[in-house]
């Protein structure tokens, strides 16, 4: 009698090894992949060391590349409209979405976009990153939309897509409804927003290459057609240690800028919403100079 309870005893204790043992495979077998977690982007916040209300902009920000310091500033959180700065959001939605080696056929929405266009026709062909450089180096509005609509399928769900990543990098008083910079509705931010937006942007791949054309030509998938672009960027001109990054002009935003130097082991970022008329050159030179320690 107490050989068949130790039997009994013993089958039990193997029943329940046993069961023990498979249970991990079956769980493992029949569980999906974990996918990758992809880390959020640390934001940065600036602390503010000196207003100067004299500057020749409606707001102006000054600061050195990935200092928590803003040198020099005005009006550092007031809404404005950007005109074609907008198009650094545009630029990084592209190079994120790792699709700037697929075919974007023009559509008709993005012929019909008010100017600066590259002149592309409706059913034209290029790559994606043709159509980025066009965006950043000669402020294409063409170029722009067509990437928005390829990505998104409107310019309305691409706008969705622009707030979402503003959101991420802790832009709080921005908010954009087009991928151009066009003053539809309220498409406003604000010198602290796009120093962050721009100081992101610098560190994706392609973008500082970008920005520092000066000239370049772009063509069609047929390579039958090409498009001569020139940036509007003057600093790329005259100032030796410029290195990027965007201008814009709309009637209400006026002559808008992001621009960024390098010297004396100094990085240097700069931005100007609505400049006094020719004065952002100007501007640039004499904060640049003063800062990078330039002798004239």
């Amino acid at each position: 009698m107490k050989k068949i309870k130790r039997l009994k005893y013993i089958w039990i204790v193997y029943i329940i090894i046993s069961i023990m043992m498979i249970i991990p495979y079956v769980i493992l077998n029949n569980s999906k992949p974990t996918a990758k977690v992809k880390q959020p982007h640390k934001i940065m916040v600036y602390r503010n060391i000196k207003d100067i209300p004299y500057v020749k902009a409606k707001a102006f920000l000054l600061k050195e590349i990935n200092s928590k310091d803003i040198l020099y500033s005005k009006e550092l959180h007031t809404k404005m409209p950007p005109a074609s700065l907008t198009k650094v959001m545009t630029a990084v939605l592209a190079i994120e979405s790792n699709r700037l080696n697929e075919i974007v056929t023009m559509p008709y929405e993005a012929t019909k976009v008010e100017q600066f266009k590259f002149g592309a026709k409706e059913g034209d062909k290029f790559l994606m990153k043709d159509l980025l450089v066009a965006t950043l180096v000669s402020s294409s509005n063409d170029a722009a939309t067509a990437i928005a609509i390829h990505l998104a399928g409107s310019v309305e769900k691409f706008a969705v897509m622009m707030n979402k990543k503003a959101k991420e990098l802790g832009m709080k008083n921005t908010n954009f409804t087009n991928p151009c910079g066009f003053d539809i509705g309220e498409n406003v931010t604000t010198v602290y927003d796009l120093a962050l937006l721009s100081e992101y942007a610098i560190t994706l791949p392609h973008f500082n290459d970008i920005v520092n054309y000066r000239k370049v030509v772009i063509y069609d998938i047929s390579k039958t057609k090409h498009y001569n672009l020139k940036t509007h960027n003057k600093l790329l001109e005259y100032y030796p240690y410029t290195i990027g990054i965007k201008t814009g002009y709309t009637a209400k935003a006026g002559p808008c800028l992001i621009a960024r130097a390098k010297h004396n082991n100094k990085d240097i970022l700069l931005i100007i919403l609505h400049s006094d008329r020719g004065k952002r050159w100007e501007i640039s030179k004499e904060y640049f100079d003063n800062i990078l320690k330039v002798q004239n």
